[in-house]
């Protein structure tokens, strides 16, 4: 495989569950055996980097075999950077991986899974019309599939199809 890989971003509120939703996904995709990388996106630059408990450990504890994280003024994997980079060109550091899971971005053009949680708020992000799917604590109407935190499996499947992967 060459070139930037499929990928979805999950994208929410702070604390609405995205990295919940990413630790599923990546562990039922790695059991499905496709190779998952993740990117973690903090526009703020107050990422403490894979760190027991934080976001891109959990990332990585629960299978990526590729972790990366972005702030505006450089990526872990410690390169320093004159500008904030595009997703696009984050994806290209995941060349090799059958499936990227990013956790932000939610500005950049692409496939969005949104979160939302009754305790930080119902109301959705005004997304393109990219948002594929909604995980919640409460059923929503929206007009795309809403999945239950129960219900990350089914999630996945959806993805999967979406993005034609080849899991059984």
């Amino acid at each position: 495989m060459s070139g930037a890989p499929p990928f979805v971003c999950i994208v929410g509120r702070s604390g609405a569950g995205k990295t919940t939703v990413v630790e599923g996904l990546v562990r039922i995709f790695r059991g499905w055996g496709v190779r998952v990388g993740t990117v973690k996106h903090d526009p703020h630059g107050e990422m403490r980097w894979d760190q027991p408990g934080k976001d891109t450990w959990r990332h990585r504890e629960a299978g990526a075999e590729r972790v990366l994280g972005v702030t505006p003024h450089g990526l872990w994997l410690a390169q320093r950077l004159e500008r904030p980079p595009t997703l696009g060109a984050v994806l290209a550091w995941m060349e090799g991986m059958d499936l990227v899971l990013v956790e932000g971005f939610k500005e950049e053009i692409g496939p969005k899974v949104e979160v939302l949680r009754s305790e930080t708020g119902l109301a959705p992000l005004p997304l393109p019309p990219e948002r594929w799917a909604v995980v919640s604590d409460v059923p929503l109407d929206l007009a795309v599939p809403c999945f239950g935190f129960e219900r990350i499996p089914d999630l996945a499947a959806f993805l999967a199809r979406r993005l034609a992967l080849p899991v059984p």
